[in-house]
């Protein structure tokens, strides 16, 4: 094998660990997580429904590469100067999306559209300069080339008109989806990985969850009260035990179908570790529009780690998990809800949010011990 050659698709036989390259790679997403949760702890005061709309404009635009080169490396990956050149140079544009947030604030966003033309022109560079020596890798490719076209013109004309929101929306939202179109080419090539996936998908939660424990860290930081830095490490912690046990492997199905689906559904819990993360300010100084953003982001919490199941494993037991996971959740958050109006201190909301949390967490505890370990053991 070259340094230089083009890969060929490859067989996804066995277990199979996240390169160095990758995690490596992983590092520039710190950046712009850390600088996203800056601008909604900065402009949440200015416009609660627009900060929200940027928060997933701004989030979800870098996700999509994040994602798109995670299965790239999962069919493609070779421990090669070519493949880890390919990777470095696209944490560039990377870089420049945590440096664009702060030009939109100012309604500045040539950074912005410069950073989202490069990575995607650079995804397309890797997509397109494989070895095709199938016909569905030539179909995922014109998918992908015909996607990530629009969407590239469609935030270009939203810079040059002013219409940006609405036009880099409808983009990302043909990136998101765009993948539908390649999912029976998927299937005609190798099986993606059964273990591969899962661990990229929750080291990325992993650091979203680290910037969960900084928050908390400089809450306690700056202020002589213990209790509120406790009580939102113990939501982190709550919040970590609930995906690691009930999401991440327990109910992945790896097939082309389950899997894309299953990583939309992560698209959704990250973002809501996100947006819980980005109260920690406003909760210190009991911010109403803090105690709001936390509700939502738990709600969504909430919903995503339940209903991830929706698209895994189709047996008896995992299906009857769901159904319970999501009633259980759908009752706890009404609560939440009715708390929310009810309850003017951001000490006792927060501990009703833990209590919710942990009721989630003990439900899956008691799948896990009962019915999944047993089964496991035999």
């Amino acid at each position: 094998m070259s340094e230089w050659s083009r890969p060929h698709v490859h067989s996804t036989e066995g277990h199979r660990q996240a390169s160095w390259i990758e995690l490596f790679f992983d590092l520039v997403f710190i950046a712009s997580l850390a600088e996203v949760i800056h601008y909604v702890e900065a402009h949440l005061a200015d416009g609660f429904v627009h900060t929200i709309i940027w928060f997933f404009i701004l989030f979800t635009a870098p996700w999509i590469v994040w994602r798109s080169s995670t299965f790239y490396s999962d069919r493609y990956e070779e421990n090669t100067t070519r493949h880890r050149l390919l990777m470095i140079v696209l944490m560039v544009p990377i870089g420049l999306f945590a440096y664009s947030i702060h030009y939109t604030t100012n309604h500045e966003y040539g950074w912005f559209v410069l950073s989202f033309v490069l990575s995607r022109f650079w995804l397309l560079f890797m997509w397109g300069s494989i070895k095709m020596t199938e016909s569905a890798q030539r179909q995922t490719f014109r998918v992908l080339l015909i996607g990530h076209g629009i969407a590239m013109i469609l935030v270009t004309l939203g810079w040059l008109t002013h219409w940006m929101i609405p036009l880099v929306t409808i983009a990302l939202l043909i990136e998101l989806f765009q993948t539908l179109f390649t999912l029976r080419s998927h299937e005609k090539l190798p099986a993606l990985t059964h273990n591969h996936l899962p661990e990229r998908f929750g080291l990325f939660t992993m650091l979203v969850l680290g910037e969960g424990v900084l928050g908390v860290i400089y809450i306690l930081s700056e202020s002589s009260q213990l209790l509120l830095p406790f009580l939102l490490f113990l939501l982190i912690v709550a919040c970590f035990w609930i995906y690691y046990d009930q999401v991440i492997y327990r109910l992945f199905e790896p097939t082309a179908w389950h899997i894309y689906w299953w990583s939309m559904w992560n698209l959704g819990i990250v973002a809501s570790l996100l947006l819980i993360r980005s109260t920690f300010i406003g909760l210190k100084v009991e911010d109403p529009k803090s105690m709001l953003l936390l509700l939502i982001g738990v709600l969504l919490f909430l919903f995503t780690t339940g209903g991830s199941g929706i698209v895994g494993k189709k047996d008896e037991l995992s299906q009857r998990m769901t159904r319970h996971f999501l009633q259980l959740r759908l009752l706890l958050g009404i609560l939440l809800i009715g708390g929310y109006w009810l309850i003017d201190s951001v000490y006792l909301f927060v501990s009703m949010t833990i209590v919710v949390l942990f009721i989630v967490l003990l439900q899956g505890m008691y799948y896990w011990i009962r019915h999944l370990k047993p089964h496991a053991q035999k």
